[in-house]
């Protein structure tokens, strides 16, 4: 009788430790999961304007970040598109995988300015600066839908041809009303 206990206990205490052996495994795996899905590096958002479309998604894949086009122009057979602004801006820093924004033109914006709508006066600082180009008069005003800081309108406008100094005069939002 003593021995049958002795061997029950045992079978117990052996299925005790192989269910904390399985959790411990488990619990490991998880561990490596984790890692794995949400310990996603932070690159640079390397500048891509006035770059040819296929040229920027290179410098960009090469980076770990991938690239979508917005307002893409039509475009007639064989004419080569450049990238005249990209959100977020060079420099910014950002999760490896993100997806760049790019706008693109049949030319090279070397001439034509960016679309700085929507974003900061340091972003656009850094878009312009990139280009050769500054940020002239600034104003401010209410708006309905930008919070503050963020450019509601800009002149000239976008993929216009920049004239003169090399400025764009912008206007900044105070605030929604």
């Amino acid at each position: 009788m003593i021995s049958k206990i002795i061997i029950g206990t045992g079978r117990f205490i052996f299925f005790i430790v192989m269910v904390i052996v399985a959790v411990g495994i488990g619990a490991y795996a998880a561990f490596l999961a984790y890692q794995t899905i949400f310990n996603i590096p932070n690159v640079n958002v390397p500048s891509v304007l006035n770059k040819d479309i296929n040229t920027a998604r290179q410098i960009l894949q090469n980076t770990g970040l991938k690239m979508t086009i917005i307002d893409e122009p039509f475009v007639s057979g064989g004419d080569s598109l450049f990238v005249i602004s990209q959100n977020p801006s060079p420099g910014t820093e950002v999760k490896k995988s993100r997806t760049v924004e790019v706008e693109v033109r049949e030319t090279r914006a070397s001439n034509q300015a960016p679309n700085l709508i929507g974003k900061t006066i340091s972003e656009a600082e850094n878009i312009l600066s990139e280009m050769g180009y500054n940020i002239g008069n600034i104003a401010y005003s209410m708006h309905h839908q930008l919070p503050e800081g963020r450019i509601i309108a800009q002149n000239p406008n976008p993929g216009e041809n920049i004239q003169g100094n090399g400025a764009i005069s912008i206007l900044v939002s105070k605030g929604l009303y």
